[in-house]
């Protein structure tokens, strides 16, 4: 019962932000492509470990990737999947980066990245769901790296600073390499406790592709 009663809690926020009853990803169905509205969503579920605890780079990670152990949220969508969705709406990747591009910023189409949840009722920015400590904010691009990701299986989705693996990363902060983020991160960031819902839950991922004001 208690089952029943959450799925048509997650049907009605989900109809009433204007989606349709098959139109939002599922664990099942963790991706899907709005060509139309020029939107991929993901269905992710929240790490509780990085409520509490920061990451230095980390935001949203495949399940089964090397790093979903780091990732605020990890995503049922695949890494792959994901790139190929938001060539499909027709985003442009920067593929500007590779492993000895430290100290640059990751190019590519602007996404405008918002989230929400079963009982929410309203979509929220990154920066009202995730903290970050040095207070540049978000900026998100999509990087592509489709070689470099498939080759890594690192399952990065969203990178919070400027990421050479990652699909989408954050250019508000540049390229560093592991040594740096150990010594002196660009910054560190959380999931809001306080905002997001506990772990295991559901949060929806919602990439917007728009043109940068």
């Amino acid at each position: 019962m208690k089952k029943l009663f959450f799925l048509f809690g997650f049907l009605f926020v989900f109809v009433s932000l204007g989606f349709g009853a098959n139109s939002y990803p599922t664990r099942e169905n963790p991706i899907v492509i709005d060509e139309e509205g020029k939107r991929v969503l993901i269905y992710t579920e929240v790490h509780g470990m990085h409520l509490y605890e920061p990451t230095v780079h980390w935001g949203i990670v495949f399940k089964d990737g090397k790093y979903q152990d780091r990732a605020i949220l990890r995503s049922y969508a695949h890494h792959l999947d994901f790139h190929d969705a938001l060539l499909k709406i027709g985003a442009k990747p920067g593929n500007n980066l590779n492993k000895d591009t430290i100290g640059s910023y990751v190019n590519g189409d602007f996404l405008d990245v918002k989230a929400t949840w079963p009982g929410l009722g309203r979509e929220l920015s990154l920066g009202e769901i995730i903290s970050d400590t040095t207070g540049k904010g978000f900026l998100i691009r999509f990087g592509g790296n489709r070689k470099a990701s498939a080759e890594n299986h690192t399952g990065c989705i969203t990178c919070l600073e400027s990421c050479w693996i990652s699909i989408t990363s954050n250019a508000r902060y540049p390229q560093t390499n592991a040594l740096q983020r150990f010594v002196n991160p660009n910054s560190r960031f959380k999931g809001r406790p306080e905002v997001l819902p506990a772990d295991g839950k559901p949060v929806i991922i919602i990439y917007h592709l728009v043109k940068e004001k």
